[in-house]
């Protein structure tokens, strides 16, 4: 099965605090998985994250409440294996998440965003080369 074939059975959990951002994105993605979660905040990203357990897990870093660095390292606590984009307008050393697989920076391209969760995708099957920080 090839990574896209695979995303179709898949579950994503896309966390963005802009609602706008979420709706668009979402409606993409939406598209692309066979279940979509949206979260609002990190927080509720979190709890649906522990309760869902998602294959894949996209998120905004700045957001209220529980801001997406402080949800993937809980993650990261819970679950080494899931594949986590960042999403963020922000490219300095203070939004660096070593704990996710990748980091695309805002604006979002969505060509840009399905290659990479497909990269990750494979590259957590054992396919292809590493994941990284982008």
């Amino acid at each position: 099965m090839t990574p896209t074939e695979q995303l179709k059975t898949m579950t994503l959990l896309y966390v963005e605090d802009e609602d706008v951002a979420r709706m668009a994105v979402g409606a993409f993605l939406k598209r692309q998985v066979a279940t979509l979660l949206t979260a609002a905040n990190g927080k509720e990203g979190f709890e649906i994250f522990e309760r869902e357990h998602p294959n894949v897990v996209v998120t905004d870093l700045e957001m209220p409440i529980m801001n997406g660095m402080q949800m993937v390292q809980k993650i990261r606590e819970l679950d080494d294996g899931t594949p986590i984009v960042i999403t963020t307008a922000y490219d300095d050393e203070a939004h660096a998440c070593p704990e996710a697989d990748r980091i695309i920076i805002k604006p979002i391209m969505f060509n840009e965003l399905l290659a990479t969760i497909l990269e990750c995708i494979d590259q957590r099957n054992g396919r292809g080369d590493a994941c990284g920080a982008t």
